[in-house]
């Protein structure tokens, strides 16, 4: 499994193309060579590819607006854009607010993602899907993220271990559930402090990395991003050399 950096945790250094080039530099100088998109400032797109390639960094997918996605036709360009970086998967952070969380509002969401999974099937790429804690609401007694697997069988997952912890879940489950439904993970980990919840460098928190990675190489997941979403105690570059230290040092660092 490919580990790389999902962009939204440098999301304050990425603001315009001048910044972009410079922290795509600073996390290939860092050890990284993958990376998920998200949180970037306006940067034309050819010029993006060719940052990448300059660097040497893969782009495995995207976190891409709802509007976009949900168009057929910005969907057709996003998907255009996803080929010239060479993403294999067009994807989005969260389910958007005009689905309400009742189970209508999920029976209107699943219809509208089999539309566009049918869409970037066609395409040849993926759609993904990023789960929070919200997706571990029951409606008629079935969990939201339940019905997403079972009902959008086209459906790639974007597995984040720390949300999947948070909504009451042990992320190893869902790993076994999934299986190469999982094209990226998410990694983060799960720290308490001051009777709070908080987003840890891996290796800080409590979540169980050796279970986690064992399923990884069980299932051939391809690839996993840190992303640290806020709660930094250090710099967001410091935060990622530390969560990659203890990959290392733990023997789960496959790059």
């Amino acid at each position: 499994m490919k580990i790389g950096v999902q962009t939204y945790t440098v999301r304050e250094y990425l603001k315009n193309e001048r910044e972009i080039e410079a922290s795509l530099k600073r996390i290939k100088s860092m050890g990284f060579d993958l990376i998920q998109l998200s949180g970037l400032g306006p940067c034309d797109t050819d010029r993006l590819a060719g940052m990448l390639k300059e660097n040497g960094i893969e782009a495995c997918g995207t976190h891409s607006p709802w509007d976009s996605v949900a168009s057929a036709s910005e969907l057709d360009k996003l998907i255009e854009d996803h080929k010239k970086l060479g993403c294999s998967q067009v994807g989005i952070g969260i389910k958007p607010n005009t689905y309400p969380d009742t189970y209508e509002g999920y029976t209107d969401f699943i219809k509208k993602v089999n539309e566009i999974c049918e869409q970037t099937t066609r395409a040849g790429l993926g759609f993904g899907y990023h789960n929070h804690e919200l997706e571990f609401m029951k409606f008629n007694g079935v969990c939201a993220i339940d019905r997403l697997i079972e009902e959008c069988p086209k459906l790639e997952f974007t597995l984040d271990v720390f949300w999947v912890q948070a909504g009451g879940a042990n992320p190893c489950d869902y790993i076994d559930k999934l299986k190469n439904r999982i094209r990226i993970l998410h990694l983060k980990d799960f720290r308490v402090a001051g009777r709070q919840r908080q987003f840890a460098e891996i290796g800080q928190g409590n979540l169980d990395w050796k279970a986690i990675f064992s399923r990884c190489k069980q299932y051939g997941i391809p690839y996993a991003v840190i992303e640290q979403d806020g709660d930094f105690l250090v710099d967001p570059f410091e935060s990622l050399a530390l969560s990659r230290k203890f990959l290392v040092e733990n023997g789960y660092w496959e790059n």
